[in-house]
């Protein structure tokens, strides 16, 4: 079964990039709070082959109902047609298409959730480069690079 897909009269932008380990994966906002992402947008930028929405719609019933029931949302609230062709999908659904579509940032994702069971805590790479960025001084910064490109250069002789 297809969950209906609701097309938009509206353009929706989608240049928000709200997960910085999913570059490519863009947000935009159909109203003031609903954040959907660019399901095609993302194939297209990754270069992945094309899946079909509703491929990825019947690949994945069991997890989009029971999402809908959890939260008590409707499936015709999830899938959208932007004006320019691009389908849109509640951003609910976000890990679960990273999941479908692209198995090595599944992998990634589980990681962070295995060291939040273990250590109790975890960051993504993203989050721990952005506070190196703020709170190490650029010669610090530019000693670590410096030190890595000597090891790699080590190693290789």
């Amino acid at each position: 079964m297809d969950y209906k897909t609701t097309i938009l009269k509206e353009k929706v932008t989608t240049d928000e990039t709200l997960l910085p380990e999913i570059a490519d994966l863009h947000f935009g906002f159909l109203g003031e709070k609903k954040a959907v992402f660019d399901y095609t947008a993302y194939l297209e930028a990754s270069k992945l082959p094309a899946i079909d929405h509703r491929v990825f719609m019947r690949a994945n019933k069991h997890f989009i109902e029971t999402l809908t029931k959890n939260a008590n949302k409707k499936t015709s609230e999830l899938f959208y047609q932007n004006t320019d062709g691009h389908i849109l999908v509640d951003a609910e659904l976000a890990f679960i298409f990273i999941a479908y579509v692209n198995p090595e940032m599944f992998l990634y994702f589980n990681s962070i959730l295995v060291d939040a069971i273990t250590d109790g805590v975890a960051y993504s790479h993203g989050f721990i480069f952005s506070m190196a960025a703020e709170r190490l001084p650029s010669d610090v910064l530019s000693d670590i690079i410096k030190d890595r490109e000597n090891d790699a250069a080590g190693s290789e002789q």
